[in-house]
């Protein structure tokens, strides 16, 4: 194993042992024009991971449209939820797909909008509050 994969994994371990909050992961199935049903081939999922709440401006142009571009930034911020999993001891959460429905100990709840690898050890779901 290489030394990266080694500091990777510790590191991994540390800040989960320091920020690791627990969450259940509903797993839904949707057809088009449908609501999301519980998907009962897939069962719930429980996990321990990181959950990040960071300020997100929206990308609006505000001024005028005559395709000079515009600096100014807009004065809007959202927010940004993200639940960082660490894959060698969570293996289900590969199978998280979009539109499942993640609750956290403190009972807020989320709706999966991806599932994205984060470099060697961690996958990242990116979320949306409902």
């Amino acid at each position: 194993m290489a030394i990266f994969n080694r500091l990777d994994r510790m590191v991994s371990r540390a800040c989960d042992r320091q920020f690791a909050v627990g969450a259940i992961v509903g797993c839904m199935t949707a057809s088009p024009n449908g609501r999301p049903q519980p998907d009962i081939s897939r069962g719930e999922i429980h996990l321990k991971g990181i959950f990040d709440q960071a300020s997100e401006y929206a990308q609006i142009e505000r001024g005028p449209r005559d395709g000079k571009g515009n600096e100014l930034q807009t004065l809007v911020t959202g927010q940004q939820f993200q639940f960082s999993v660490d894959t060698n001891r969570y293996p289900a959460v590969k199978g998280v797909r979009q539109g499942d429905m993640l609750t956290l100990d403190d009972a807020r709840r989320f709706e999966v909008v991806s599932n994205q690898p984060d470099g060697m050890a961690r996958t990242v779901l990116i979320l949306v509050r409902i």
